[in-house]
């Protein structure tokens, strides 16, 4: 397969804005980009982009990515970095997926990057080249960098405006680099595990789909069939059952009533609770604690 030397289009629109800064004057931003996906759209070709890397940061909603053949559930607050020579493309544009970007040169022989030093830019670059595609931290102040170079651009002219942009651009630069000296997020596989533990250790709690599939970075269709994968259930039923041992431990060793176990578990009624626990068992919970 021929992989495409891919160059992004500018424009500058609500939806979509996309900035060349090399016109005033930061040759090494060949663009920022917002993105607000109002439709979805069809998978391009997987492309690169040369002498670059692609930072990006998911704003709302959900990407799937495609990086090198591997791909990555890519949620908000997420981080995905392409490097120069990375094969890449989104599989899926989810309408009201929202992401901010940038592309950044590498170091030329001749110059270094933004304005560091050559020593300095060279660890940068190094450093860029170990990181993960995809990355699960705080993004907050990436976000807030983003932010002022697009208020930056539209608000400030001339020298003034290359100073704030590029001095911007250093610190997004300097705080990814920070942020990923974290260690490193688990694997899906991973954060479903810690999942599951924790419903098992705590099933009396509400877990929301969405809030779960979050941590484990997928989205919530894929993170239900994972789940179920690993488990054998969706995710609500599971925790059923978590509840359900949990009952049997209590009306076990505890004198602890029917309507409070019912009630400190989640269930609505003590009747909710008196049902599934049958169809769980085959007997009542009062028979259960005879027995």
């Amino acid at each position: 397969m021929i992989i495409k030397n891919s160059r992004m289009h500018y424009g500058d629109t609500p939806n979509y804005r996309a900035l060349d800064l090399t016109k005033i004057g930061i040759p090494d931003i060949p663009i920022i980009y917002f993105i607000r996906h109002t439709q979805r759209l069809d998978p391009v070709a997987p492309h690169c982009h040369k002498g670059c890397f692609e930072i990006g940061l998911c704003l709302r909603g959900s990407l799937l990515l495609e990086n090198q053949g591997d791909e990555h559930t890519v949620m908000a607050g997420d981080i995905f970095l392409n490097k120069p020579e990375d094969a890449h493309r989104l599989l899926d544009y989810p309408k009201g997926t929202v992401l901010y970007g940038m592309l950044i040169r590498t170091e030329s022989k001749k110059n270094a990057l933004l304005r560091f030093t050559k020593t300095e830019s060279r660890e940068i670059c190094h450093r860029l080249h170990q990181l993960p595609t995809h990355l699960t931290a705080d993004t907050k102040q990436i976000k807030h960098h983003f932010i002022e170079l697009f208020r930056a651009h539209q608000e400030l002219q001339g020298r003034y405006r290359t100073l704030c942009m590029t001095a911007t651009c250093m610190h997004l630069v300097a705080n990814l680099l920070e942020t990923s000296r974290h260690a490193a997020p688990p694997s899906h596989a991973g954060r479903i595990n810690a999942i599951i533990k924790a419903m098992q250790t705590a099933p009396e709690k509400s877990y929301d789909v969405d809030s779960l599939a979050h941590q484990a970075a997928l989205s919530p269709s894929h993170f239900i069939n994972q789940f179920k994968s690993v488990t054998g259930l969706p995710p609500h039923h599971f925790l059923l059952m978590c509840r359900i041992a949990e009952a049997k431990r209590r009306l076990r060793e505890t004198r602890l009533s029917v309507t409070r176990i019912a009630q400190d578990l989640g269930f609505c009624t003590s009747q909710h609770f008196s049902t599934h626990f049958k169809r769980a068992t085959g007997i009542n919970p009062l028979a259960w604690r005879k027995h």
